[in-house]
């Protein structure tokens, strides 16, 4: 067997997805009620034109962006974007992703690129509009256990802190032996001199996460002119002032989305986030991320001293916006809002999410933006394709689970296959004859006719599982070669994605891996791809 190099599906063929995410990827009729555009190279262009038409903020934008990216040495086509973010006729395409260490899994990648490689297409054929990728960086998320780590060759690396609030604000006390145990696992090559600067530029050399993710994305994307944005920013903030007063007093994104999550269950989708009444965290002094509540008639800050009269929180509001944090359910309006963006680019959960809130944003008059979900990819090395080969596997085989892989293959290549579905069809038909029989004579042999069937039928089925058996010990080898092969595949059980780290891969093409990886994606499209890096 000879695979290609390079191999991919589309939405229908993939289907691994949600019923809902499916759903919206083959355009069901179910899912319309949810979105406003569906994903094309034509609708963003319409969605820009519309987006432009209401679009206010533009200059408060700019200068928050400009003073963020301030302390990098930003690339030509980074302050061409920049620049160009003033212009009455620029947009933006945007992703967004917590902070995980050393960016995590290798989906963060694929987002980014996938954005970058929409604006450049989209900027070739139509000039008229000015199309910036923007990656909004999660600076305000507080779930330190899902990004204090990262995996590199099966072992898991793990900042050890003790962490409460916001993870952007966190300083990198004892980060340094967390990546001193990381040198030690790398080669004496050229690819990992280079990814040792990486970390040292970034981590090892900034005072918060957020400065030391800023800095890391700048080395990895700046050059394509990716402009990276924090949503933890007063200035910023201060526009959001009449939709968090909104939230706090008449819990509108509580009332909508659960009308939408209402329409969702109806059509037997399930819901990804639940809205709260207050959808809003309060940051107060010793990095504090906590919810704030509507109880015993003031608004008071879970697990914490403060507790606001209503006056008291509209003053709060009104005078330090940033001490404010969205949840998940405001954080896509706090986005669209600041940003004159056309579409967002998400993982299949994200996008989930996202279609709960088309009537919400509908609320707000401000206009729901275009969703993609990413494209995926599977990487291989020659190493791993040859083995495949040599194993008899296709590309499609392995979407199936583990143990149908290793049944269907080892059944391909066993020279003792045996019909048992015949033989079973043969004694049904058997039975059938006597038990017509047994029915013109007693009962008793009516029932001994039938207990005879089913034992004959629970023996067959005994046989067949104890041939698969001995198959499957006689192909002992095979089997432990293609679990091995799975392994590296799926680590953990997992998309290959999910889990291993562009540290890896790094380590073999350097910046060349973001070159193939760029080459790969479709944009706006969603396609699984299956690539062997050579």
């Amino acid at each position: 067997m000879e695979l290609a190099d390079t191999v991919s599906w589309d939405a229908k063929q993939y289907g691994k997805f949600s019923i809902l995410i499916r759903d919206y990827l083959n355009q069901n009729e179910k899912t319309s009620a949810f979105y406003s555009k569906f994903p094309s190279k034509t609708n963003l262009v319409a969605q820009a034109h519309e987006k432009l038409g209401q679009y206010k903020n533009r200059d408060i934008v700019y200068a928050a962006l400009k003073n963020q990216l301030s302390g990098l040495d930003l690339s030509s086509k980074q302050m061409e974007n920049l620049e160009k973010l003033q212009l009455s006729n620029s947009v933006t395409i945007t992703t967004g992703h917590q902070l995980n260490l050393l960016t995590g899994p290798l989906y963060f990648f694929y987002k980014i690129i996938e954005v970058l490689k929409a604006c450049e297409e989209m900027n070739q054929i139509h000039r008229e509009i000015n199309f910036i990728p923007v990656f909004w960086m999660a600076t305000e998320d507080h779930d330190f256990e899902e990004i204090n780590h990262f995996y590199f060759k099966d072992q898991k690396f793990v900042w050890n802190k003790n962490a409460n609030g916001a993870v952007g604000r966190l300083d990198l006390t004892g980060i340094e032996s967390l990546f001193e145990s990381f040198f030690q696992q790398l080669p004496d090559a050229q690819n990992a001199k280079s990814l040792k600067s990486l970390i040292e530029n970034s981590y090892l050399n900034s005072k918060s996460l957020t400065e030391a993710t800023r800095k890391l994305v700048q080395q990895l994307f700046g050059e394509r002119g990716l402009l990276m944005i924090d949503g933890d920013d007063k200035d910023l903030k201060q526009l959001m002032i009449p939709a968090f007063q909104e939230d706090l007093l008449k819990n509108s994104a509580f009332k909508m989305v659960e009308k939408t999550n209402e329409k969702l269950a109806a059509e037997n989708y399930s819901v990804q986030v639940n809205p709260r009444e207050i959808n809003l965290f309060y940051l107060g002094e010793g990095n504090i991320r906590e919810r704030i509540v509507y109880e015993n008639d003031s608004f008071q800050v879970l697990n914490s001293k403060f507790q606001f009269s209503k006056e008291e929180i509209l003053e709060e509001l009104k005078s330090h916006p940033e001490k404010f944090s969205p949840n998940v359910i405001l954080r896509p309006l706090y986005q669209e809002t600041i940003l004159p963006n056309v579409c967002y680019v998400g993982g299949s959960g994200e996008i989930a999410y996202w279609l709960q809130l088309k009537d919400f944003f509908a609320s707000q008059n401000i206009l729901f933006p275009i969703l993609s979900v990413r494209n995926s990819l599977l990487i291989l090395t020659e190493k791993q394709k040859s083995k495949l080969e040599k194993l008899g596997i296709s590309f499609e085989d392995l979407f199936l689970p583990l143990f149908e892989l290793v049944q269907k293959n080892v059944k391909e290549n066993s020279g003792t296959e045996i019909d048992f579905e015949s033989y079973e069809s043969q004694l049904n038909q058997m039975f059938e004859t006597l038990e017509s029989k047994a029915s013109q004579t007693d009962i008793s042999f009516s029932k001994m006719v039938r207990a005879q069937k089913t034992k004959q039928i629970k023996g067959l089925e005994n046989m067949k599982k104890r041939l698969r058996k001995a198959e499957k010990i006689k192909h002992s080898d095979r089997v432990e070669r293609i679990e091995i092969l799975y392994s590296e595949l799926f680590p953990f059980g997992n998309l290959q994605e999910r889990i291993e780290n562009f540290s890896e891969f790094w380590l073999n093409y350097g910046t060349g891996f973001v070159k193939e990886i760029h080459h790969e994606i479709r944009p706006i499209d969603f396609h699984f791809t299956i690539k062997t890096l050579p």
